[in-house]
């Protein structure tokens, strides 16, 4: 007997063992370094055979290529048996490597080609003093996604949020990306527990190249997140919320429709509307702010109503369409493939709402020039009319869709490119008074 109950034991040792192997995900490798083409003139000035590699415009402190001995103005042309042609070859190349892989580099100094050995260093994680930060995964079918998790220090069981990105692809796990951040530093900082789940392809998740990821795929990713949050110890799991941003807040009422959750929060989203429908007036609106002549504004209408039939209804490939029709080119520009659109055009949005018994919290950036302020107060109108008091919706002045301290839409449209534009998160705060009061009255 007594062997037999140690026999299950190593059993159940060696399953969970696995499990937790299964579940890590290999860190990726941080360069360090701002890079640029190389120029024709750096390349005659340093008699460089070709304009082929990248120019190290900026070395980091602490970074693989600092460990390399590398230098501000040497000129990297190849990692392993692999040739570096310009940026943008480049960076996708960097994903073939993880932390503590070594590699052989060969670069020009001077005008002189040299080589150096280098061990890839892990990438700098999210850190606090204020509060744990714990990265973990989840499996989502074929792709394996970096979940990164903030907690409060101690114990005890918390309320948690799930955050849901919006369309494109970034990652979530950069010290550039301060978003991620003050949410977890916002949230966190008032005592609930935050899971932010990186993109399929970003950062150190595995699977589906981000633009190739199918909107299934994506929902399913957080479908998974919500799993595991339920499950974890210092977890309430019957205060468990979701934060979507823009798409997000297409995404979350489906989830939450599978995996109920205490309450959603959207900004910036599309509603009670389809996207199609949705997709029109935001095209007429944006072109009416640039001050496109009416008459012209016409026939940019007729252009998109052309590429929204052929890519939604007739499901044409992209390609094709422009081919035929040159004039839907600027209509077809979407950071996701053109399944992935199809999926969200053929989606029932007010449906989706209808199907969540949660807290409901919608609110629209006055200034957000991407969505509608009256999508936002349908979304509320569609849950009240089903469960009547669960919707709140709010308007929040000072803010854009990418939370860009902006008065006006107008003004948000001219400069939200300007990485110095300053934030207003007072959304955080809104969203944070909120889930305490409904984790409160439960």
């Amino acid at each position: 007997m007594k062997n037999l109950k140690c026999s299950l034991l190593f059993i159940l040792v060696t399953l969970l063992s696995q499990c937790i192997q299964a579940q890590q995900l290999p860190r990726r490798a941080f360069l360090g370094a701002q890079l640029q083409n190389v120029t024709e003139a750096q390349q005659k000035s340093l008699k460089l055979p070709t304009q082929q590699g990248v120019h190290l415009v900026r070395v980091l402190p602490g970074s693989s290529l600092a460990f390399a001995k590398l230098k501000v103005g040497d000129i990297l042309t190849a990692i392993n048996q692999y040739s570096i042609v310009n940026v943008r070859q480049f960076m996708p190349l960097l994903k073939k490597f993880k932390a503590n892989d070594k590699v052989k580099l060969t670069y020009y100094r001077q005008g002189k080609q040299r080589q150096a050995h280098m061990t890839f260093q892990e990438f700098p994680k999210m850190q606090s003093k204020t509060y744990d930060v714990i990265y973990s995964s989840v499996k989502a079918n074929t792709n394996h996604l970096r979940t990164i998790i903030t907690k409060p220090k101690g114990n005890g069981k918390y309320p948690a949020v799930l955050i849901v990105q919006g369309l494109g692809c970034a990652t979530i796990d950069s010290p550039v990306n301060r978003f991620s951040k003050a949410i977890s530093d916002s949230l966190t900082g008032r005592g609930m527990v935050v899971m932010q789940v990186e993109k399929t392809g970003m950062g150190d998740s595995q699977g589906a190249p981000c633009r190739e990821c199918s909107f299934e795929e994506e929902v399913e990713g957080y479908r998974q997140g919500i799993k595991a949050l339920k499950k974890m110890s210092y977890v309430d799991a019957n205060q468990v919320f979701m934060f979507g941003f823009s798409m997000g807040g297409i995404i979350a009422p489906i989830v939450a429709s599978q995996m109920p959750v205490k309450g959603v929060i959207a900004y910036g989203t599309v509603g009670g509307r389809n996207w199609l429908e949705y997709e029109m007036e935001n095209t007429r609106r944006q072109a009416e702010m640039a001050g496109t002549p009416y008459d012209e504004i016409s026939v940019i209408m007729q252009a998109k109503e052309k590429a929204l039939h052929y890519l939604m209804v007739e499901k044409q490939a992209t390609q094709d369409i422009i081919a035929k029709y040159p004039e839907t080119a600027p209509h077809l520009r979407y950071p996701q493939h053109s399944q992935y659109l199809r999926s969200v055009g053929s989606l029932n949005l007010a449906k989706n709402w209808l199907k969540i018994n949660a807290h409901v919290l919608v609110v629209h950036g006055k200034a957000d020039f991407v969505s509608f302020a009256k999508d936002h107060a349908l979304i509320a109108k569609i849950v009240n009319s089903k469960h009547p008091g669960k919707a709140t919706y709010t308007e929040l002045p000072n803010s854009d869709h990418w939370l860009n301290a902006m008065k006006t839409m107008q003004r948000s449209r001219q400069n939200r490119r300007n990485r110095n534009n300053a934030k207003n998160y007072r959304l955080l705060s809104i969203v944070s008074n909120w889930i305490l009061e409904k984790v409160k009255i439960s």
